[in-house]
């Protein structure tokens, strides 16, 4: 016939299979927030991207208003100038203002093929920014979809943890208050397994092997025997 620490540590066994599953649930659960944050932080990683080119785009076009600016200012100065010539008096006055006009035209021609340039590297950001956009909208409809099924997940599993949670209130009430307080103390500080088999004369959560004299004691399971090493309550499968 059964001893009654026997059918204790029966009625443990099948907690312990529960209360396995509610901390591997539980333990998932509290992943899910750091995945999210994980996951948003990748995205916002990806907008900086896009940002930069924005900003690389924008600092194309100042530069190109800026050179467009200086170019008109130095064609009114040559048009101003270009009126005063020939109504200098001296050849020298006349040559020194030639040389001016003909310096600023060559300032205008430096000007006009940086222009050409800077409009070419406008376009080409124009083409990234577009890229990165489509790029970014598609990365972001992942996010959300990914984001969903977690949470769906998180729903799904915050379910099965209320059923479990709801499961283990048929076990506890019938094990003894004592050794109950025991295996959960044991459960919060050992990672959720407090009860363990016997595996080839070794403890099942910390793998020690046990003395051949604690193994025939477990076997009888005439008293509650916990492993000197890990403090699991030990057990012999039957």
């Amino acid at each position: 016939m059964p001893t009654v620490i026997q059918e204790q540590i029966k009625i443990l066994v099948e907690l312990q299979r529960i209360d396995s599953e509610i901390y591997h649930l539980k333990k998932e659960l509290a992943s899910h927030p750091l995945l999210k944050q994980q996951l948003e932080a990748d995205f916002e990683k990806k907008k900086v991207r896009l940002k930069a080119v924005e900003e690389e785009q924008k600092a194309a076009q100042l530069k190109q208003k800026q050179r467009e600016g200086d170019l008109g200012a130095k064609e009114e100065k040559i048009k101003k100038l270009q009126a005063q010539l020939y109504q200098l008096k001296s050849n020298k006055e006349y040559s020194a203002m030639d040389m001016e006009i003909k310096g600023l035209k060559a300032d205008n021609s430096v000007l006009e093929e940086e222009i050409l340039k800077l409009l070419d590297v406008v376009d080409q950001t124009k083409a990234k920014c577009a890229k990165e956009k489509t790029l970014l909208a598609v990365e972001e409809k992942k996010l959300k979809d990914t984001l969903d099924a977690l949470a769906l997940k998180a729903q799904g599993m915050q379910a099965e943890l209320s059923v479990r949670e709801e499961k283990r209130k048929a076990y506890t009430p019938h094990v003894d208050a004592k050794l109950i307080r025991q295996y959960e103390k044991i459960l919060k500080g050992r990672e959720g397994l407090a009860l363990v088999p016997v595996k080839k004369s070794s403890c099942g959560g910390c793998h020690m092997e046990l003395p051949p004299q604690r193994v025939n004691e477990i076997q009888m399971q005439d008293r509650v025997i916990v492993c000197e090493s890990c403090a699991r309550i030990l057990y012999w499968p039957s």
